[in-house]
């Protein structure tokens, strides 16, 4: 019997996740980005302003829908240099559209370029609250508990260790790919600090964004998500479930899992691979001067507890499934 992973009869849409308009440090007015994507074949937008929580549902259509999110950063301040300070920035993305209420809210973390939000944002508890490396539990816990999803973004931008993420806990969601800041020359690709927290025992889905301020960083970073329909409570599903992969450009048209083997098609590609918790590998490579669509895997040959695919194309560019977790009958020597 096949257990369909990605299914060609499912609807799906693309979406970027981690954007910046002009409510906070971005360029571009939410009206804007809404038509620049919409041109792109984009569907889904999360507008993940800075430290406020605003619906724009008034540029929802038939065709587009938006997320209501933010992106709170909380730096652990060992210098007066800000670029020197490692930090959390962690996206949250409202239950629904109007849940517009900051826990762990304070004005003064408002840009100045919106001081006009400092009186209008809602919020819940005292607006005194003051962020710490000490206390990113806290700040996590109190969005969780107002049904909010929560995703760690660009782990490399913030000079991250294992140490300071492999204890979070509540974390649905992991940046494998930002583009913004890998335009600005870091090696964003996080797929290591995927594996070890995947190995951790930790449960939680890889995504790939923008994180756009201007034009220069668009259009690089997208998820797909397969959903009945194009509507919040179906999308924010999608999204909780894990039913999306994230891409930089190529797609995964259909993967299922029948009998152990993993069926898998997707847009012309170099190489197919299905990695594990370990060195081992399964792959189907391209010969030279052509390009591979399809590929079958055996996964009794690999290692539990989890295998996940990586599509990359011609020009390097990749597309990454999310863990597919099982009981799969090899067993360490």
């Amino acid at each position: 019997m096949k257990q369909y992973l990605i299914s060609p009869d499912v609807p799906s849409f693309k979406a970027n996740l981690h954007s910046h308009s002009t409510f906070s440090d971005g360029k571009i007015t939410p009206e804007e980005l809404k038509r620049l994507y919409k041109e792109q074949g984009y569907s889904v937008f999360a507008y993940s302003d800075h430290n406020v929580l605003i619906d724009h549902s008034e540029l929802n259509d038939d065709s587009f829908l938006t997320l209501t999110s933010t992106e709170i950063d909380v730096s652990n301040k060992i210098s007066e240099n800000p670029a020197k300070n490692p930090c959390f920035h962690l996206n949250f993305f409202a239950p629904k559209p109007d849940a517009v209420a900051m826990p762990c809210f304070n004005p003064r973390y408002i840009r100045d370029n919106h001081a006009d939000l400092r009186d209008k944002q809602a919020y819940i508890g005292e607006p005194t609250y003051e962020k710490h490396y000490d206390t990113i539990h806290e700040i996590i816990t109190a969005y969780k508990s107002l049904g909010f999803l929560c995703m760690l973004n660009h782990p490399t931008w913030s000079e991250q260790t294992y140490e300071d993420y492999r204890e979070l806990e509540g974390v649905d969601m992991l940046e494998l790919h930002n583009y913004g800041t890998s335009m600005i020359g870091l090696f964003e690709y996080n797929t290591h600090v995927f594996d070890r927290l995947l190995t951790a025992g930790k449960t939680l889905y890889g995504t790939a964004t923008d994180d756009n301020h201007s034009t220069r960083d668009m259009f690089g970073g997208f998820v797909m998500i397969s959903a009945p329909s194009l509507t919040y409570s179906d999308i924010f599903e999608a999204l909780k479930n894990g039913s999306f992969y994230a891409s930089q450009a190529p797609l995964i048209h259909e993967m299922y899992l029948e009998d152990g083997l993993l069926h898998v098609t997707t847009s012309p590609a170099k190489q197919i691979a299905l990695t594990c918790c370990c060195r081992k590998a399964l792959v189907v490579n391209a010969e030279e001067g052509q390009t591979v669509t399809e590929a079958v895997f055996d996964t009794n040959v690999m290692y539990p507890p989890f295998v996940r695919l990586t599509v990359t194309d011609e020009h390097g560019k990749r597309a990454w499934s999310q863990p597919i977790y099982g009981d799969f009958n090899n067993k360490y020597n």
